[in-house]
């Protein structure tokens, strides 16, 4: 037999976790979450491959993968690390001029790194000949 004030305490704690507890019985598409696992009896993954995916979700996954912040909010960015990217305009207009311009096209180490793997590709690729891990 419990005790009777351990049995008001608990009784106390689970009407009150219950009382926020939501069930959600209706499925939502969210592009942003990816599923644990498939669910067998899920209405929703019960799609075989003749079927076509239902329009909506198929804009829903076009139209968050185009996205961008500022599709989000419509105010100046809330904090400090979102303004970089935010205001994509220059302050001062860039200049084209070749004498005032010098993009890198590209990095060293990737010059390099791509220079020794076209010159590694005439080379023949011998198996491993070595000792065997299971004996």
């Amino acid at each position: 037999m419990l005790n009777p004030k351990k049995l008001k305490f608990l009784t106390e704690k689970y009407e009150k976790e219950n009382s926020n507890l939501k069930l959600q019985e209706e499925f939502i598409a969210l592009p942003g979450l990816n599923p644990i696992s498939g669910k067998f009896y899920a209405k929703h993954e019960a799609l075989s491959s003749d079927d076509d995916p239902p329009v909506d979700y198929v804009n829903l996954v076009k139209r968050s993968a185009s996205s961008i912040p500022k599709d989000h909010y419509q105010f100046p960015p809330p904090c400090v690390n979102m303004q970089y990217g935010w205001f994509n305009e220059p302050l001062i207009a860039r200049s084209m001029d070749k004498r005032l311009y010098f993009p890198i096209t590209q990095c060293d180490f990737i010059k390099q790194e791509i220079y020794i793997r076209e010159m590694q590709k005439t080379l023949p690729e011998n198996k491993f000949e070595g000792v065997p891990f299971r004996l």
